[in-house]
């Protein structure tokens, strides 16, 4: 009985950890499923405002800069001052309108994500934390780039929501010659290093293959608070 106890306990033990495997692998698929989700939803609002900036400038922004033009050739062929003042007022509003309509294509055509202001506002969501944020990334950065830095700050700041006792977080996005250097550090002094580190897997697991992703590399450890170094090569 006692070998048939043990027989039946190591089996039960091996599917458990098999269970277990694979909670943490779907929780992770499931992850990756929200983020490829809110990243599909966000180039299809891209495409959308492409789409609009596109039909701007070929209808209206046309008709405008031919008015301009028209307006431009009355006030040639006219000499009454009365109406020239006229003309003038109203060249002055087409033209306004014109910057106007520039600008917003611009904007449109912008990659429409602002990764200083996005992240503000994710440390401006967290009250329990008082958040340091250094933001000093430099250069034209893509649209994946982004939203990845966007999904590292995400999990960082989730994670020392729920099982860090900090109550601060220092967060800087730093740009070298050749790489970009992201490093955040909470004051947590509750540390279990077996149980932090099991807790935080998923996310540090995350931020690892992003790392990979633009051949960089991630180092995390324990010393008055919990701190992450990542660095991510330049294209």
């Amino acid at each position: 009985m006692t070998e048939n106890f043990n027989v039946f306990f190591n089996e039960n033990k091996v599917i458990r950890d098999e269970l277990k495997e694979d909670a943490i692998y779907l929780k992770k698929y499931t992850e990756q499923l929200n983020v490829d989700k809110e990243k599909n939803i966000h180039i299809a609002v891209l495409t959308e405002r492409n789409r609009i900036a596109r039909e701007i400038h070929d209808s209206i922004g046309h008709s405008i800069s031919s008015s301009i033009l028209q307006v431009e050739a009355l006030k040639i062929s006219t000499s009454n001052h009365t109406s020239l003042q006229g003309l003038d007022t109203l060249q002055n509003t087409l033209s306004s309108g014109m910057s106007d309509i520039r600008d917003s294509i611009h904007n449109l055509y912008n990659e429409s994500l602002d990764l200083k202001r996005r992240i503000k506002d994710i440390c401006d969501e967290v009250n329990s934390l008082d958040i340091d944020l250094i933001y000093k990334l430099e250069g034209p950065l893509t649209y994946d780039f982004k939203f990845d830095i966007l999904s590292i700050i995400r999990e960082s700041i989730t994670n020392c929501l729920k099982h860090s006792n900090a109550t601060k977080l220092h967060i800087s996005l730093l740009t070298q010659a050749k790489f970009y250097t992201i490093i955040i550090k909470d004051n947590g002094s509750k540390f279990s290093q077996l149980e932090s580190i099991s807790n935080k897997g998923i996310g540090l697991l995350s931020m690892d293959e992003i790392a990979r992703k633009y051949d960089g590399f991630l180092n995390y450890g324990f010393d008055k608070g919990f701190k992450i170094y990542i660095t991510l090569m330049k294209g």
